[in-house]
């Protein structure tokens, strides 16, 4: 069983797993029930993981991806009403292993991840949709 998604809200991780489970994929979550009790362990712990065999991570990512094309295509601009919204994830690397560590002990991994959500049409920005 390899990672393939990190996630700090159960409710999403969940969700995702019941889409990789209906399409017949053998997955779990890892470190989920630790995570609930104590949310603070989750950069200590990279966060709960969705776990599935090598062999189905191709389809379990298609899966994903296909699933969150499909939602975004469907979710309206709060802005302007267009149907033009698309995910951006910037990731920040570090230069020192200094801040790499620091980094490790704040988000569970070397580098930090931001995702925003931009409209094609006004260029309208949401942090969460």
């Amino acid at each position: 069983m390899k990672a393939i998604r990190s996630y700090d809200n159960y409710i999403q991780a969940n969700m995702q797993l019941s889409l990789l489970k209906d399409a017949g994929l053998d997955c779990y979550i890892k470190d989920e029930y630790t995570i609930t009790i104590d949310p603070l362990l989750s950069p200590a712990l990279g966060g709960m993981k969705l776990m599935v065999k090598e062999e189905d991570i191709d389809e379990a990512n298609r899966i994903l991806e296909t699933t969150e094309r499909t939602f975004l295509e469907n979710v309206s601009c709060e802005n302007c009403g267009q149907k033009s919204v698309q995910k951006i994830v910037n990731v920040k690397t570090f230069d020192t292993i200094w801040l790499q560590l620091w980094s490790v002990l704040k988000n569970g991994q070397p580098v930090e991840q931001t995702t925003i959500y931009r409209c094609y049409s006004c260029g309208a920005i949401q942090e969460e949709l």
